[in-house]
C-alpha cells in the first residue's frame, strides 16, 4: 500500500508527535528535547542501530549533566575559571567524538553541558530542573521510538542482516561464475555490505531471535564470505596463484540456509582460507599520536569558534541572553567534526525551511485551540521533511529540519501556549550569524591537499 519510504517517514513523525503529546501530558516543559530524541534515532539505518544511538545518547545526556554539575557548584562565581574549564570540556569532546563506538556519548555530551549551563543561569535549583527534565525528555524520547518502531511496520535487524547478506551472497555468486571478466567496482562495493554485516552482528539483537541464537555461525559464514571475497579481488588484479575451485564455492554459497548457517561456504574447497589475514570486522584502534594528528585540527577549529562566538557575545550587544553562546557551543562541538559542505548546506536550510516553518507559527499555529490539532500540524510536517529530503545528501536537511520545526515553533508546546515572532527571528538569526563564524574558522583550518 504504501513504499517503504513513506512507511519511515510516518513512523517517524507518528514517533515525533507521540513524544510530544505525552511530555505535554505529564506536564512537562521542553517536549521538543523529546522530539529531537526520536528524530535523531529515526536517522539510522536499522532499529539496531538506532537503539544503539538512544543509549549513547543517553549516556551522554548524563555526562554533560553531571559535567554542567561541576562547573556550576565549583565555578559559578569565577567567570574566567567556569569559561576555561567549559572550552577544555569542548576540547576533549572534540577529540573524542571520532572514536568509533563512544564518539557520540561526547558529541552529545556537550551540546547537553552546554544547554543546561547557560539555561541553568548559575541557579543550583534550575540547573538541577533542567538536567532532570532533559533526562527525562530523552528517556521519552527513547521508549516512544521504541514501542512505536517495534510495533508500527516493524523491520527489525534480522531482516536487515538478511537483505544484506543476500546481496553480498549474489554477488559473490556472479563473480564466481564469471571469473574472466570480473567487475572490480562491485567487488570493492561489496566489502563495505561485508563490514555492515559485521557491525549488524555487534549491536543490540532484540526482537531478532534466528540471528541470536546462530551468531557463532553467523560470524564464521561472514568471515568465509570475506575470505572468497579477498581471493576474488586477488585474481581481479592477476595477483592470485593458487588454482581454486570455484563451481564447489557456488555450491556451497547456494545451499547455505538462513535460518540455521551451519554450512561451511568454503568446506574442503583449498586455498581459499588466508591464513595470515584476519578479516573480522573490529573498532579502529588509533594510538595517541595517530589521533592527535587525525584531530588536532578539529580541536583547535571547534575551541576557536567557541572563543570568538563568546568574545562576540561578552563585548558585543548581542540579545537573547544565553541563546547565543548555547547555540555556538552546540555548533562547536558538532560542525568540526563533519565535512565543510554542511555549513552551506545549513545555511540555505535555515533560510528556507526556516522560513516556511516561521510563516506556519505566523499564520497558522495561532488558530489552534485543541492538541489534536497541533499533533496533526507536526505529524503532516514531519512527514512532508522525512519525504522532500529523502536521499543521502540531504539527510542535513532532514534533521536540520524536524530542529527548526519543534524549535522555531516551541512557545506553542509550552504548558501555555505563546505566539511571539521575537524568539524564533532571534534564533534564526543567532543560527546564521553563528554559521558565518563557523565558515570563516571551517576555511581558516581547512586541509588542503597538493596534487
Amino acid at each position: 500500500m504504501f513504499s517503504t519510504s513513506t512507511k519511515e517517514a510516518i513512523k517517524a513523525a507518528l514517533s515525533i508527535v507521540i513524544a510530544i503529546c505525552l511530555a505535554l501530558w505529564f506536564q512537562w516543559e521542553k517536549p521538543y528535547w523529546a522530539a529531537i530524541a526520536v528524530a535523531v534515532m529515526a536517522l539510522n539505518e536499522s532499529f539496531a542501530h538506532s537503539i544503539n544511538k538512544g543509549h549513547n545518547r543517553l549516556m551522554g545526556t548524563l555526562l554533560g549533566t553531571g559535567y554542567a554539575f561541576f562547573l556550576i557548584a565549583m565555578f559559578s562565581q569565577a567567570r574566567f575559571l567556569f569559561l576555561t574549564f567549559f572550552t577544555l570540556f569542548l576540547g576533549v569532546c572534540i577529540f573524542m567524538s571520532s572514536d568509533e563506538k563512544y564518539g557520540y556519548i561526547f558529541s552529545i555530551g556537550f551540546a547537553v553541558c552546554s544547554i543546561i549551563s547557560c539555561m541553568g543561569g548559575f541557579d543550583s535549583q534550575v540547573t538541577f530542573y533542567f538536567a532532570v527534565l532533559r533526562i527525562q525528555e530523552t528517556l521519552l524520547g527513547v521508549i516512544t521510538f521504541s514501542i512505536i518502531y517495534r510495533l508500527v511496520w516493524p523491520v527489525n535487524t534480522e531482516q536487515n542482516f538478511v537483505q544484506r547478506f543476500e546481496v553480498s551472497r549474489e554477488t559473490l555468486i556472479t563473480a564466481m561464475r564469471n571469473t574472466e571478466s570480473l567487475d572490480i567496482e562491485t567487488l570493492e562495493s561489496n566489502i563495505a555490505n561485508i563490514d555492515k554485516l559485521y557491525q549488524l552482528l555487534d549491536l543490540p539483537l532484540n526482537g531478532s531471535y534466528h540471528l541470536k541464537e546462530n551468531i557463532k555461525d553467523w560470524r564464521l559464514r561472514i568471515n568465509e564470505m570475506a575470505h572468497i571475497q579477498a581471493r576474488l579481488l586477488e585474481l581481479a588484479s592477476d595477483e592470485l596463484e593458487p588454482i581454486i575451485d570455484w563451481s564447489s564455492l557456488i555450491k556451497n554459497m547456494e545451499r547455505l540456509e538462513l535460518i540455521a548457517p551451519k554450512l561451511s561456504l568454503i568446506g574442503d574447497v583449498p586455498n581459499v582460507a588466508c591464513k595470515s589475514r584476519d578479516f573480522t570486522w573490529h573498532y579502529e584502534h588509533r594510538t595517541f599520536v595517530q589521533h592527535l594528528n587525525e584531530d588536532g585540527r578539529k580541536v583547535l577549529q571547534g575551541v576557536s569558534m567557541f572563543v570568538t562566538s563568546l568574545l562576540i557575545w561578552i563585548y558585543l550587544p548581542v540579545p537573547g541572553g544565553f541563546i547565543f553562546p548555547m547555540i555556538a557551543g552546540v555548533f562547536s562541538s558538532v560542525l568540526p567534526t563533519m565535512p565543510p559542505s554542511v555549513i552551506k548546506d545549513a545555511f540555505f536550510g535555515v533560510l528556507g525551511t526556516g522560513t516556511s516553518i516561521l510563516l506556519q507559527y505566523i499564520f497558522i499555529m495561532p488558530m489552534m485551540s485543541e492538541l489534536w490539532q497541533l499533533a496533526l500540524f507536526y505529524f503532516i510536517n514531519c512527514v512532508v521533511i522525512w519525504k522532500v529530503f529523502a536521499t543521502p545528501k540531504l539527510m542535513i536537511h532532514r534533521i536540520l529540519g524536524i530542529n527548526l520545526l519543534v524549535v522555531l515553533t516551541s512557545g506553542a508546546l509550552n504548558l501555555t501556549p505563546i505566539y511571539q515572532i521575537e524568539t524564533p527571528l532571534l534564533m534564526l538569526t543567532t543560527i546564521l550569524i553563528l554559521l558565518m563564524i563557523s565558515k570563516l574558522f571551517t576555511d581558516l583550518f581547512r586541509v588542503k591537499y597538493n596534487c
